[in-house]
Formats: structure tokens, C-alpha cells, sequence
């Protein structure tokens, strides 16, 4: 059995595809809720938030990774040995995960692996599970004690929001406060890298060769500062895509993650850097940064923003934004849910109204926007005003 992913997402898709995939998931959740009528719809956020709860649980306990992967059933007595967990609190939990899935249920108490549930074996999707319910999910639970506590205001402090009110935090950032724990910290890490190498299509919105090949360069013209690029997987596409221009390509990030790269990035040089002090490379051609902005509130994107603004030449340089431009009417459901999860923690998703008004306040101006069809992903060019 494969947990392979049929699904019709993704780069390898069309955009047609795409937009097809969406429309017809949105449709079929909105007939859902027709057959349930308006009344018997509210209990769905119950069974919703139920479904999640034992499937984390499950994960956490081991279940999808004693299961045998070939679809070979397991009787619960069996499986609950095998775990050393009580046997009633697995049955009960295995129901949860039975009726709608992602498990099978072969028999009385017999349960099997599905597709749908091998996909949670996969190490960086369990580590995205993780996060999405242990971090995200709780604080997202607690938005109407959190907003009303606050005056029903939208979170702009990194050290005051949902997030921080749920986890008590004492005063801790989101970030400051998951440092502390190595495992919560390498979960996140694990997921955001499956997520990046995800995503690595969006990379290919701005033109990087063909606006790069139309300026004079040597072996010594910094072509691509990528700032916050964490692994390089980002960075090594922008490698490619550059490969027949001279030039440098340069991966900004924090020391901790820098550290972290064990393998070669050939072409790409490494500098630990934090996007909160004065950027040290002038002068280069471009300045690109890749979905950092979304998860800090505007205070702090134009502090960010502005160093990058004092190190750019006013005739050579620019700023490439890689983040979502949420539409005025009309948002798709993966654009609003990554939004409220930036909310957890202070930051957002922006229009593009929003985005001009931050490039504004650092002293750039808007100069085009690079967008494809069947996702909110933009490439946003500004340069100095």
C-alpha cells in the first residue's frame, strides 16, 4: 500500500487543474452543509475539533506507525500491547478515526491502514500535524477569550496574541517560547521544510533570469540576496534559474539555522544574519524574501523592510516580495486559514493595499506585481522611492 499523493494540487498540476481542484472542494463543502441545514451544521464544528483531537492523539501514541503498512489488520488487544496503552482508550479513539476514516475498520476492534492514513507516516506531514493542532489549533480555539479580554482588537504585538495568551508565554514571543522546547521546535522546523519544498514553484513567479539578463554583471555582482531562506531550498532553485548569469547568490538566516545545513549548496553563499539589523551587502541586484513578512505585524515589517530599503542602490537594486496578495472579494479557503493561523501570533496574510502601505512607510514604491493563475501567491517588486 502507497501513501502516495493522488491528489491535484501542486506544481506538477496545471493551473486549470488547480483552480478546478479548489472550486470542486469548496462546492463539495458547501453541499455538505446544504444536506445538513443550517441547525444540525453548527454540531460539525464538534465533530470537526473531535476528529482532530483523537487523530493527534493517535499519532502521538503510535498507532500509525504500528499499523502494518501493507493493509494487514491489527485487533486492538494486539495493537495495544504492542504500545503499552490502555486498551479501552485506544478503541475509543479508533472509532473516532474509523467512521470517517483515515483508518479501515476491518472487524470488531480489527483495524487496517488506509492511503489516507499512511500519508501521517510520512515524518514532515507528522510533524506538520503536530503543529497545526498543538500550536495552532489550541490558540485558534481561544480567539473569543483572547479578543474580547483585549477589546475585540486586532493582535499586533508579537508578545501579546492568541497564541501567547494560550501557551502563557510570560511575555515570550511565539518563537521565544517554542525555543524552549527542542522537540516543538524540530516539529516546526521538519513541517516548514516540507512546506517550503512544497511550494518551491512559487519561486519561479518573478523572472529572475530575464530581469537579471538585462543588467550588465561579473563575477563579483551580488545577483540574489535570499533573506530568511532557511535550507536554501528556495535558494538553490534561484541558483538554478540563474545558473548561465555571473554573479553571487547569497542564503541569509539566523545563525541556529545556517548551523543547521549539513549539506553542500553549490553556487550559494552562506551568511548568518538576523533581518532585524542593518543589512551588511549593498548594492545587490536583488533583495528577495520569501513568506518571513506574513508572520510579523506591520510595526515590525517595516523596520525589516526598511533595513533592506537602506542597503539598496536607487538605480540597480530591488526588493522581490514572494508572499500572498489576499484578493478583495473572492479569497480561497487555503488563503483565509493561513491567515487566521497568522493571526495566532500577531502576523497576517495582506491585500495588496496593504502591502503598498508597508513598502510606503519604508521608503519604497510598488513597482509591479507577478502573479499565476490558481494561487494567492504574488511576486511583489518595489524599489526605492
Amino acid at each position: 500500500m502507497s501513501a502516495e499523493n493522488v491528489g491535484l494540487t501542486g506544481p506538477a498540476a496545471s493551473a486549470s487543474v488547480q483552480e478546478a481542484h479548489k472550486k470542486l472542494i469548496l462546492n463539495a463543502q458547501k453541499l455538505l452543509s446544504t444536506i445538513r441545514g443550517p441547525y444540525d451544521s453548527i454540531f460539525a464544528h464538534l465533530e470537526n475539533v473531535s476528529h482532530t483531537g483523537a487523530i493527534r492523539a493517535l499519532s502521538e501514541m503510535g498507532v500509525f506507525r504500528a499499523l502494518p503498512r501493507d493493509g494487514t489488520s491489527m485487533k486492538a488487544s494486539e495493537l495495544a500491547e504492542k504500545l503499552k496503552v490502555d486498551e479501552l482508550l485506544l478503541v475509543r479513539l479508533m472509532r473516532a478515526a474509523t467512521v470517517i476514516g483515515p483508518f479501515k475498520e476491518t472487524g470488531p476492534q480489527d483495524y487496517a491502514h488506509t492511503p489516507y492514513s499512511l500519508v501521517y507516516t510520512i515524518p514532515a506531514l507528522e510533524a506538520g500535524l503536530s503543529l497545526m493542532t498543538d500550536e495552532y489549533l489550541t490558540s485558534k480555539l481561544h480567539f473569543a477569550m483572547f479578543f474580547k479580554k483585549n477589546g475585540w482588537q486586532n493582535p499586533t504585538s508579537p508578545t501579546n496574541n492568541p497564541y501567547t495568551f494560550t501557551h502563557r508565554t510570560n511575555g515570550k514571543t511565539m518563537w521565544e517560547f517554542m525555543a524552549q522546547f527542542p522537540d516543538r521546535t524540530e516539529a516546526f522546523n521538519a513541517a516548514m521544510q516540507a512546506q517550503t519544498a512544497g511550494l518551491g514553484w512559487i519561486v519561479g513567479i518573478f523572472p529572475f533570469e530575464a530581469e537579471l539578463s538585462k543588467v550588465p554583471t561579473d563575477d563579483e555582482t551580488v545577483l540574489v540576496i535570499d533573506i530568511g531562506g532557511g535550507r536554501g531550498q528556495a535558494t538553490v532553485e534561484i541558483r538554478t534559474l540563474t545558473k548561465e548569469i555571473k554573479g553571487r547568490v547569497i542564503l541569509q538566516d539566523l545563525p541556529d539555522v545556517v548551523n543547521e545545513i549539513s549539506e553542500p549548496l553549490p553556487g550559494i553563499e552562506l551568511m548568518k544574519y538576523n533581518f532585524f539589523e542593518p543589512q551588511p551587502v549593498k548594492g545587490a541586484l536583488i533583495y528577495y524574501i520569501r513568506r518571513c513578512l506574513h508572520d510579523w505585524p506591520d510595526a515590525d515589517c517595516i523596520k525589516i523592510l526598511k533595513n533592506i530599503a537602506a542597503a539598496m542602490d536607487a538605480s540597480t537594486s530591488r526588493l522581490v516580495i514572494s508572499e500572498v496578495i489576499i484578493p478583495e472579494q473572492g479569497v480561497d479557503l487555503e488563503t483565509v486559514w493561513s491567515d487566521l493561523t497568522m493571526m495566532t501570533f500577531a502576523g497576517c496574510e495582506r491585500t495588496l493595499q496593504q502591502w503598498e502601505a508597508l513598502l510606503d512607510a519604508a521608503g519604497l514604491r510598488l513597482e509591479k506585481t507577478y502573479g499565476a493563475k490558481a494561487t494567492s501567491y504574488n511576486a511583489i517588486e518595489a524599489r526605492l522611492k
